[in-house]
């Protein structure tokens, strides 16, 4: 389920979610946190124009203590397509994508977007072997790859 941006406050937060079940799965309880700050993304304006021989240095502040930040960038130009995903320990706090992987986009207009999750929420229901919630916290703007 996704919920939309004013639902989650800057400050990260609990949200449970109830399923009533069905033929096959019991009703459930999933209870997942936002951390507390959320991920914030601070030069997202880095990311409007990307120079692939140049990489991309992204930072960020807040987060889930203990996780990884997933970064991805794409692009296309008539029919070639791509995407670049790297992942970065939260506590860095920065990161580079490489010339070398940004050389692999065609150049043209994509996305680059940052999104980190926190801690998987185990619940379970009957007849239900296992079950995860995850609370994730993504920021995207659109970029052009050159």
């Amino acid at each position: 389920m996704t919920l939309p941006a004013s639902a989650t406050p800057t400050e990260g937060g609990t949200f449970v979610f109830t399923g009533g079940g069905g033929a096959d799965v019991g009703p459930f309880t999933a209870t997942v946190t936002v951390p507390t700050p959320v991920l914030n993304w601070t030069n997202q304006s880095a990311a409007a124009t990307i120079v692939s021989s140049q990489g991309l240095q992204l930072t960020w502040t807040g987060g889930a203590p203990g996780s990884y930040v997933h970064i991805s960038i794409s692009s296309s130009s008539g029919s070639a397509v791509g995407t670049v995903s790297c992942y970065a320990p939260q506590s860095a706090l920065q990161f580079t994508v490489p010339p070398f992987l940004l050389s692999a986009l065609p150049a043209g207009k994509g996305a680059a977007g940052v999104q980190n999750l926190a801690p998987y929420a185990p619940f379970s229901a009957q007849g239900l072997d296992s079950g995860n919630g995850v609370a994730y916290y993504s920021v995207s703007v659109s970029t052009k790859i050159q």
